[in-house]
């Protein structure tokens, strides 16, 4: 059930069975999730709680006047998540999804415990000024500025670029020439480029010269004799 949860999120799940033996419990109810999620995540708590106190001890006496105190349990016994606890952990892989995200964490836990909104947690959060809305917005903008396609590409031809120099298929150099070559043939369209691409791996053209190939081509005479040296071959 946990496979996709960061560690973070996991020792969150743990703690909140901790929580719920203390309070006496029978089930793991959203609050006990949000305990274990504020004691774990000292980072989370203060980006999103930073108008108020988000202390584990606070939000615990906020809890404990809004519930029945019992007698603790044993912590050796294996507490089951009451079907308000599981609606929170549906939520949470739902706004993971919604995130593009693969993993559920800490932050995709929260989103859960504000969409459980007649829990006692969800109340907690509500009168401490946090928003299902505003946490998405902040969220996701986060995901565009981690996740941009121009990162994921420069790191990845950053890491295959080093590995090809290091296996010796080509020197920093040659590398460099091929990049300002393609970037002269940005100035045309993708259908020039794939065409003087074509030329060039069947060898009827030099890759090194393709930039100035292609300004070349825009002239009739030079086009002409171009293709009359194709027909000869």
């Amino acid at each position: 059930m946990f496979e996709r949860y960061t560690e973070k999120a996991r020792r969150v799940i743990f703690f909140s069975r901790y929580e719920a033996s203390q309070f006496g419990a029978s089930q793991i109810e959203a609050e006990h999730i949000l305990l274990g999620l504020v004691r774990e995540d000292k980072s989370l708590t203060a980006r999103f709680f930073h108008r108020s106190q988000a202390s584990a001890e606070s939000i615990r006496k906020e809890i404990e006047g809004r519930t029945v105190m019992r007698a603790r349990i044993s912590t050796q016994i294996d507490l089951p998540l009451s079907d308000e606890a599981k609606r929170v952990l549906t939520f949470a892989a739902e706004e993971s999804e919604r995130l593009g995200n693969r993993h559920i964490g800490t932050e995709h836990l929260l989103l859960g415990l504000l969409r459980e909104e007649n829990s006692i947690a969800a109340e907690v959060l509500y009168e401490r000024g946090l928003r299902l809305s505003d946490i998405r917005q902040d969220l996701t903008r986060q995901v565009n500025v981690e996740q941009t396609p121009a990162d994921r590409d420069d790191r990845w031809m950053r890491e295959l670029s080093e590995a090809c120099i290091d296996a010796g298929l080509f020197t920093q150099e040659e590398l460099v020439i091929e990049f300002m070559s393609v970037a002269a043939l940005r100035q045309f369209g993708a259908d020039t480029e794939a065409l003087l691409r074509m030329l060039a791996a069947r060898g009827l053209v030099d890759p090194q010269h393709l930039p100035t190939l292609a300004f070349d081509l825009r002239d009739e005479k030079k086009l002409a004799e171009f293709i009359e040296k194709l027909r000869q071959q």
